[in-house]
C-alpha cells in the first residue's frame, strides 16, 4: 500500500473508532428510549420505533447499545491507564537502578508462572463481591509484569545515554531521573502500550462480564451478548450490534497504535537511516566554474539550475541547490551544489553548525525530523528525494553506506562484533570478516566482544569495517578520523585512500583536521554557516611525485612529532615520569600535584571490571587546583572507563576518591551532596549528550537552579553568559538538540557542566566534533577556568598537540594500567613505552 493509501486507511480507522467511542460516551443523550424501558415484544425484528429490534426483555436494542458502552469503556480505560503508568514507572526505575530492576523482574517472574486468564478467573471467582475494584486490582497484578518488561527494555537505552548519565553524575534524585529524564522520552512507547493495554482490557472486561464471575453493571455490551444469545435466530441484531461495537473499538485501536505515521524522508529508526553503515573514500571532482556562492544557488529547487545539471553524466552523485530548513525556520544548510566523481575522495570542512552532517545525510534521503529540503540530490542515478519508502531502503542497502559522528549509537549494543558484520554482509565468510577487522586495526578477539564493551575508537572502527564489508559504491563518513590516536589515524587515512584508489569507491567525508583532510582528499569543500559567505570548493594538488602524503599526526608533520626539549611543561613545572609500573600493579600512585599545592582530586587504587574483565587496575593520581591532567592512550586503554569511575557512573569499581579533601564514594552511588563544587563530566558522544525533549535554555537552567543555586531572575543572563563562553549565539537557547550540529551539542553539554561550577571537570574527547578555531576557543575557556576559578581539569584526548599546549600533566594508560606519567613535554619528548610512541604517530 502506498504512503498516501496507508495514511488514508489509518485516518479512516481512527475516525471510525472515534465515532464509536463518542457514541458510547455520549450515547445516553441520543438514545430514543431509556435503556431499561420495554418498547415491544421480546426479540422483535427491526421496524417501527425500534431500528435494531428488541432484546429478550423487549427493550430497544439501539437504545441499550448507546447506553451500554460507557461502563465497559470506562472500566477498560481505567485498567489501561493504571497498568501502563505503573509499568512505565517500574520500567524506568529498573533501568536506572539495576538492583531494583532485578527485584522487579523476580516478582514479575513469580506472577508470570501462573497463566494470566486462569489467575484472573480464580481470583474473581473467589472474590465475586469485589466488583470493579477487584477487576482493576487483579488486572494490575497480572498485567504489569508483562508491560513493565517492555518499558524496562526501552528505558535501558535511554538510561545509557549521555544526558541521563550527566544527571546521575550531578546527583539527581531517582524521581527526577524517572519523571524528568526517562519517561518524557518514552512517549512513543507509552502511547503504543496504552492503546494495546486498552484493547486487552476491553477483551478482559468483556470476557469477565460474559462469564458473570464478577459483579459488573448491567449496561454492558458483553452482558448484552450473553443475555441475548438465546434469541440469535429471532433478532440477530441484539447480539451482532454489541459484538460489532466491541470488535470495532478493539481492532480499530490496535490498528491505530501499531501503525504510527511515517515520513518517507525521515526513517523510522536510526538504523534505517544508516542501514549497513560502512567506510570508504568519497571523492568529488568539480568541473570548472562549479564553485558557486550561496546567492547563485538559492531558489534553484529541483530544476537543476545553478550551472549544475542533474542529468547523470558518469558522476557518482550530483547535488544541485540543496538546502535544508528546520521546522522552526532556522536554516540548517545554505544552498549547496557539488559533484562527486567516481573513485575520488571529497571532503567537507568548515565550522561546527555549517551543515556538514546535514548535507551528508541528505545523500541518503534522511533529513532532520520536521525539516524541509529543497534542491536536487541525484546519487548513483537515483533521485533520492523522489524515492518512496521501499525504494529508499533498497537504495541505501545497495548503493551507499554511511558512518556517522557517533558510530557507537548505530551499533546494537547487545550484539557481538561477529554478528554485526554478518548482518551487514550475510554472504561474507569468516575469512572476509577477519580480513576487514585487520584492515581497521582490530585483532580477531574483537569478534567475540559485544559492541557495548568496546571503546569509542573501537566502535568507530567496527562501524567502518561493517561498511567496507558491504563494498558500497559510495561511502559517506562523518568525522572518520576523530577520536583516533596518531598511528591509528594515519592507518585509517591510508585505508580510505586505498578504498578509493583500488576499489573505485566514491568517498565523501568530513573532518576538522585540515592537514589530514588535505592529505587524502581530491576536493575540499569548505562549508560556512548560513549567511557567513560563499561555499569554497578547492581541488587538492598532489606533491611533485604525484602522490598524496598521509599525515602522521594532527600537527601535520610527517614522522615523529617533536616537543620542547627543555622539559618544561606549559605551566613551567619540571616533569616527572613513571616508567613501566611493576606488572603486579603494586606501584605507588602517580603524584602529579607538585609540592605545596592544594589537591583538587586524588584517586588511589582504582580498579574496575566490565563484562567479567578487568579494565582498570591500580590506577592512582592526584590533580591540583588549577591544573590540567591529560589522560591519553590507545583506543580501549580504559580512558573513558576511568572518567566514568571518577564521575560515579561505573558500578563495578573500587578504590578511594577524594575531592577537595572530602571522601567521595566510588561506584554508581548518588552524589547529591557533592554536586556543587564537585565533579562534572562531559562525555564524548554529542549525539546523546542532551535530552531531546528540552531546549538548550531548559538544559542549562536545571543545574543553574539546582546546583549553583542561581536566583530565578538571574537565570536568563546566566544562560546567555554560558552560551557566549562556549562560543554559541544566544538564539540557540530556544532550539532543541535535533536542531543543533554535533559540535554545537558538544558545546551545550560543556556549558551544562560549567553551570554547576564544578571543582573538577572531566572532558572526554570534547574537541573531536569541533573545528580548529572553536576547539582552540574551548581550550582557552578551560585555561581561564583553571586560572580564575582554580578548576581542576581532567582531559581525555588523542590530540597530542592540544595536550602539549594546554595540559600541565600527562597520564598514559595502556590495557587499563598506567605506563607513563609526568609533564607532557617530558613524556612526549622521549617516550619510554610503545603506547606513548604510537600516540605521536
Amino acid at each position: 500500500m502506498s504512503g498516501w493509501g496507508a495514511a488514508w486507511w489509518r485516518y479512516s480507522v481512527a475516525a471510525g473508532v472515534g465515532l464509536v467511542v463518542l457514541l458510547a460516551v455520549a450515547g445516553p443523550l441520543f438514545a430514543p428510549y431509556p435503556g431499561e424501558k420495554a418498547v415491544g415484544m421480546p426479540f422483535a425484528q427491526p421496524g417501527g420505533g425500534a431500528l435494531l429490534g428488541t432484546d429478550r426483555l423487549g427493550r430497544d436494542v439501539l437504545s441499550h447499545l448507546l447506553t451500554g458502552g460507557t461502563h465497559l469503556l470506562a472500566v477498560s480505560a481505567v485498567i489501561a491507564v493504571a497498568v501502563t503508568v505503573l509499568s512505565a514507572v517500574l520500567g524506568a526505575v529498573a533501568a536506572v537502578r539495576p538492583r531494583a530492576g532485578k527485584v522487579i523482574e523476580l516478582c514479575g517472574d513469580l506472577v508470570i508462572l501462573l497463566p494470566a486468564v486462569l489467575g484472573i478467573l480464580l481470583v474473581l471467582t473467589a472474590w465475586p463481591q469485589g466488583g470493579v475494584t477487584a477487576l482493576i486490582a487483579v488486572s494490575l497484578l497480572f498485567g504489569v509484569p508483562y508491560c513493565a518488561r517492555i518499558f524496562a527494555a526501552s528505558a535501558a537505552t535511554i538510561a545509557a545515554s549521555g544526558y541521563v548519565e550527566a544527571a546521575v553524575a550531578s546527583g539527581e534524585s531517582l524521581s527526577h531521573l524517572v519523571f524528568r529524564e526517562i519517561l518524557p522520552n518514552l512517549r512513543a512507547v507509552f502511547t503504543t502500550q496504552l492503546g494495546l493495554r486498552f484493547v486487552v482490557a476491553i477483551y478482559l472486561v468483556s470476557t469477565i462480564a460474559f462469564l458473570g464471575v464478577s459483579a459488573l453493571g448491567p449496561d454492558n455490551w458483553a452482558i448484552m451478548v450473553r443475555d441475548n444469545a438465546s434469541g440469535l435466530l429471532l433478532n440477530p441484531w441484539a447480539v451482532l450490534a454489541p459484538s460489532a461495537a466491541i470488535a470495532i473499538v478493539a481492532v480499530g485501536v490496535n490498528l491505530v497504535v501499531t501503525s504510527g505515521p511515517r515520513n518517507r524522508r525521515t526513517p523510522k529508526t536510526a538504523s534505517d537511516a544508516v542501514h549497513a553503515v560502512g567506510v570508504a573514500e568519497a571523492v568529488a571532482e568539480m568541473g570548472s566554474g562549479s564553485a558557486l556562492d550561496a546567492g547563485s544557488v538559492a531558489g534553484s529547487g529541483r530544476s537543476g539550475g545553478c550551472g549544475i545539471s542533474v542529468v547523470d553524466s558518469g558522476d557518482a552523485a550530483v547535488i544541485a541547490g540543496l538546502s535544508v530548513v528546520a521546522d522552526s525556520g532556522a536554516v540548517l544548510l545554505a544552498p549547496l551544489s557539488f559533484r562527486l566523481a567516481a573513485g575520488t575522495v571529497t571532503a567537507f570542512t568548515g565550522a561546527s553548525g555549517a551543515g556538514k552532517s546535514t548535507a551528508m545525510r541528505a545523500l541518503l534521503g534522511h533529513l532532520p525530523p520536521g525539516a524541509r529540503g529543497q534542491g536536487a540530490v541525484h546519487v548513483g542515478g537515483h533521485d533520492v528525494f523522489a524515492l518512496d519508502a521501499a525504494g529508499l531502503r533498497r537504495f541505501r542497502r545497495e548503493h551507499i553506506a554511511y558512518v556517522g559522528q557517533d558510530p557507537g549509537s548505530e551499533l546494537n549494543p547487545l550484539l557481538r562484533v561477529r554478528a554485526v558484520l554478518a548482518d551487514a554482509a550475510p554472504g561474507s565468510s569468516d575469512a572476509d570478516r577477519l580480513a576487514v577487522l585487520e584492515r581497521v586495526g582490530l585483532d580477531p578477539t574483537h569478534l567475540r566482544r559485544r559492541c557495548a564493551r568496546l571503546s569509542g575508537g573501537q566502535q568507530r572502527r567496527v562501524a567502518l569495517a561493517r561498511a567496507i564489508l558491504r563494498r558500497p559504491r559510495i561511502l559517506v563518513l562523518d568525522e572518520p578520523l576523530a577520536g583516533l590516536h596518531g598511528t591509528l589515524r594515519t592507518e585509517i587515512a591510508q585505508l580510505i585512500s586505498a578504498l578509493a584508489t583500488e576499489n573505485s569507491t566514491t568517498v565523501l567525508l568530513s573532518g576538522h583536521d585540515t592537514e589530514a583532510i588535505n592529505a587524502i582528499a581530491d576536493t575540499v569543500i569548505e562549508l560556512r554557516p548560513p549567511g557567513a559567505g560563499p561555499v569554497d570548493i578547492t581541488a587538492v594538488e598532489a606533491d611533485s611525485a604525484g602522490e598524496v602524503q598521509l599525515p602522521k599526526g594532527r600537527s601535520g608533520r610527517t614522522g615523529r612529532q617533536q616537543v620542547d626539549p627543555s622539559g618544561e611543561g606549559p605551566a613551567g613545572r619540571n616533569g616527572r615520569r613513571v616508567l613501566n609500573p611493576d606488572p603486579a600493579g603494586t606501584a605507588a600512585p602517580a603524584d602529579l600535584s607538585g609540592n605545596g599545592e592544594i589537591i583538587a582530586v586524588r584517586a588511589e587504587g582504582i580498579n574496575a571490571v566490565a563484562g567479567g574483565h578487568t579494565v582498570l587496575e591500580n590506577i592512582g593520581f592526584s590533580v591540583s587546583e588549577g591544573a590540567a591532567l591529560a589522560v591519553v592512550g590507545p583506543s580501549g586503554a580504559g580512558k573513558t572507563t576511568l572518567a566514568r569511575v571518577i564521575a560515579g557512573l561505573h558500578a563495578d569499581a573500587v578504590g578511594s576518591l577524594d575531592v577537595g579533601g572530602v571522601r567521595v564514594p566510588v561506584g554508581s552511588r548518588r552524589r547529591i551532596k557533592f554536586g556543587a563544587n564537585g565533579i562534572q563530566l562531559v562525555t564524548q558522544n554529542p549525539r546523546a549528550a542532551l535530552n531531546p525533549r528540552r531546549t538548550v535554555e531548559q538544559t542549562l537552567t536545571r543545574p543553574l537552579r539546582r546546583i549553583a543555586r542561581v536566583p530565578r531572575p538571574e537565570l536568563r543572563p546566566r544562560v546567555t553568559a554560558l552560551l557566549a563562553a562556549v562560543d554559541l549565539p544566544v538564539d540557540l537557547a530556544a532550539r532543541r538538540p535535533h536542531q543543533l550540529s554535533g559540535g554545537q551539542r558538544q558545546r551545550v553539554a560543556l556549558a551544562r557542566a560549567l553551570a554547576a561550577d564544578p571543582a573538577v571537570l572531566i572532558c572526554d574527547e570534547i574537541t573531536t566534533a569541533l573545528d580548529a578555531d572553536t576547539a582552540a576557543a574551548i581550550m582557552s575557556l578551560l585555561d581561564r577556568l583553571r586560572t580564575d576559578h582554580g578548576t581542576a581539569v581532567i582531559l581525555i584526548s588523542h590530540d597530542m598537540t592540544l595536550v602539549r599546549g594546554h595540559c600541565t600533566d600527562l597520564l598514559v594508560l595502556d590495557h587499563g594500567r598506567i605506563v607513563e606519567s609526568g609533564t607532557p613535554a617530558t613524556v612526549l619528548a622521549a617516550p619510554a613505552h610503545q603506547a606513548t610512541a604510537d600516540l605521536l604517530g
